[in-house]
C-alpha cells in the first residue's frame, strides 16, 4: 500500500476517535453550550488532561511523605528492652483485727420547748382597755401624756430626729415618730393640744404602736390592758376584752378595733394562719375628765319606772339592751345603774329644754351614741337628763338588742316590715338603705340595711316628746 493510502487509512482511524472524544465532551459540557465546536472541545480536553496530571503528581508526593513519616515514627518507638530487678521481699506483720466499737448509746429525746407564757402586766395596769393605759418596759403610762414622762426614763429621739428642734403647730400631730432608749425603740405620735407652737419634747404622746418585727428586733416590751402583747392570741384578746367594735377580714389577717370615739381607738392585727397578734396600736389624743356623777337628780328622773315586759307595740318605744328593758325617754341614770358609764363629762351643764346630740355612754368596750334632753325649766348636768334617742351601730356596739315584736340585730328586712309595717320613707345610699317607720319625726324607728349583705347595719330609736306628760 502506497504512502497516500496509509495516511488516509490513519486519518480514517483517527476520525472516529476524535468524533467519539468530541461526542463525550459535548455530552459533558455541551448541555449548557449547545454551539461548541470540535476545536474548542479538543482544547478543553487538553486543559482537563493537564489538570489531572498535576493532581496525580501531587497525590504521589503526598503518599510518599506519609509513608516516610510513618516509617520514621515506628523506628523511634522501638526502644531497647529494660530489665527490671525484682524488689526484695519484705515481711509484713499482720495487724490484729480491730476490736468492735461499742454501740453508741441512744441520744435522749429532746425535751419539748415550753410554750411561751403570756406577758404579765404590772399590778398598776388597768384591765379596762378604754383606760388607755399601757406598760412600756415596766413603766405605766396613760394616753395622752407628756413626753417628759418618757424622757425621765431615758427616752429620746432616734438618730434621725432631734426632739428639741422639731416643732408642731397648734392642734397638729405627727403620724409616726420613732423614739429610742439605748437599744429599745418604739413608734409614737406627738400631738400639740395648745394654742402655741411646741417642740416635740414639750408635746404630748397621743399614740403608741408596735409590730412583731420591731418587737423582735429591739426587744421593747409593750403590754396593753389585760396582758395583751405581741404574740398574744386572738382568743386571749376576745376573752380579755369581749366583742370588738369592728372586725375586718382579709385572706391573711384579722383587723380588730375597739373604738370609744373617732380618735380613741385600740386596734390589733391578727395573723389568720397562726391566730396570733402581730401588730398593736393605741391612740387617744385628747385627755378626758372624770366620768362619775354624784349630783342630785330632779323629781322627773326619780319618778321614772322601768318597764317589765317588751310587748308587741313598737310605738311604746320599749327596747331591750343586753337583757335590760328601757322605755324612751329614759333617764340616763337608768343606764348607769345597769353598768353603763359616761364617755363625756356627766357634770357638763345642759340648758333648760335643750338637747345634747353628742352624748356617748359605754358598757365595758361597747359604746353607744345617745341624744340627751333636759325636760326641766332650769339647767341640769348631763347626768340628770333623759335619753331620747338610741343609736345602735355594729361599728361601735355589739350587744344583744330587741324591739317589740321580736326584731333583733339579726332580723331580715321582710321580718322587720312584717312587724313595723310599710316604711314611711326609704333612703338609698351607696353602702346601705335606710327605712323609716313612723309618721312623726319625734317618734320613729329607723333601720339601715347593708346593700350587699342584706343585714342590719344600725338601728335608731327616737322618742322625744315636748314634755314628759
Amino acid at each position: 500500500m502506497n504512502e497516500i493510502g496509509r495516511s488516509e487509512k490513519r486519518r480514517s482511524e483517527k476520525i472516529p476517535l476524535k468524533m467519539k472524544l468530541f461526542s463525550f465532551i459535548k455530552r459533558v459540557i455541551g448541555a449548557r453550550q449547545k454551539n461548541i465546536t470540535k476545536g474548542k472541545a479538543l482544547k478543553l480536553f487538553c486543559q482537563w488532561r493537564k489538570i489531572m496530571k498535576k493532581i496525580w503528581k501531587q497525590l504521589i508526593v503526598v503518599c510518599c511523605i506519609i509513608t516516610l513519616g510513618a516509617g520514621f515514627l515506628m523506628g523511634c518507638n522501638q526502644e531497647e528492652p529494660v530489665q527490671i530487678e525484682p524488689l526484695p521481699e519484705v515481711e509484713v506483720e499482720e495487724e490484729p483485727e480491730p476490736e468492735p466499737e461499742p454501740e453508741p448509746e441512744p441520744e435522749p429525746e429532746p425535751e419539748p420547748e415550753p410554750e411561751p407564757e403570756p406577758a404579765e402586766a404590772p399590778g398598776e395596769l388597768s384591765d379596762d382597755l378604754f383606760s388607755f393605759m399601757f406598760s412600756l418596759n415596766g413603766q405605766i403610762h396613760t394616753l395622752p401624756f407628756a413626753f417628759s414622762e418618757m424622757a425621765a426614763n431615758g427616752w429620746t429621739g432616734d438618730d434621725r430626729t432631734d426632739l428639741s428642734q422639731e416643732t408642731l403647730n397648734p392642734n397638729q400631730r405627727t403620724l409616726v415618730t420613732r423614739v429610742a432608749n439605748g437599744s429599745y425603740q418604739l413608734s409614737v405620735s406627738f400631738v400639740n393640744t395648745t394654742d402655741s407652737v411646741q417642740t416635740f419634747e414639750d408635746s404630748l404622746i397621743g399614740r403608741v404602736q408596735q409590730d412583731h418585727w420591731a418587737a423582735d428586733r429591739y426587744g421593747t416590751e409593750l403590754i396593753f390592758p389585760g396582758g395583751i402583747t405581741i404574740g398574744s392570741s386572738k382568743d386571749d384578746l376576745l376573752a380579755a376584752h369581749g366583742e370588738p367594735s369592728e372586725i375586718r377580714t382579709t385572706d391573711l389577717s384579722y383587723f380588730i378595733d375597739y373604738s370609744l370615739g373617732l380618735q380613741e381607738t385600740i386596734s390589733f392585727t391578727v395573723e389568720r394562719e397562726s391566730g396570733l397578734i402581730n401588730q398593736m396600736d393605741m391612740r387617744n389624743y385628747f385627755p378626758r375628765e372624770a366620768t362619775g356623777f354624784d349630783g342630785d337628780l330632779p323629781p322627773s328622773v326619780l319618778a321614772y319606772v322601768p318597764p317589765t315586759a317588751l310587748g308587741d307595740d313598737w310605738e311604746s318605744f320599749i327596747v331591750s339592751l343586753d337583757g335590760h328593758l328601757y322605755q324612751l325617754p329614759v333617764p340616763v341614770n337608768a343606764f348607769i345603774e345597769n353598768g353603763w358609764e359616761f364617755v363625756s363629762d356627766p357634770n357638763e351643764m345642759l340648758a333648760a329644754r335643750s338637747t345634747n346630740v353628742r352624748g356617748d355612754i359605754r358598757n365595758g368596750n361597747q359604746v353607744m351614741r345617745v341624744h340627751l334632753h333636759n325636760f326641766e325649766d332650769t339647767p341640769q348636768p348631763l347626768g340628770a337628763t333623759f335619753v331620747i334617742r338610741i343609736e345602735y351601730s355594729h361599728q361601735l356596739v355589739n350587744i344583744p338588742i330587741e324591739l317589740p315584736g321580736g326584731i333583733t340585730e339579726s332580723s331580715t328586712l321582710d321580718e322587720i316590715i312584717a312587724v313595723l309595717g310599710t316604711p314611711e320613707r326609704i333612703s338609698e345610699g351607696g353602702v346601705s338603705t335606710t327605712y323609716d317607720f313612723g309618721e312623726n319625726i319625734r317618734a320613729r324607728i329607723s333601720i339601715s340595711i347593708c346593700n350587699d349583705a342584706g343585714t342590719i347595719r344600725d338601728i335608731r330609736i327616737e322618742h322625744s316628746p315636748r314634755d314628759l306628760n
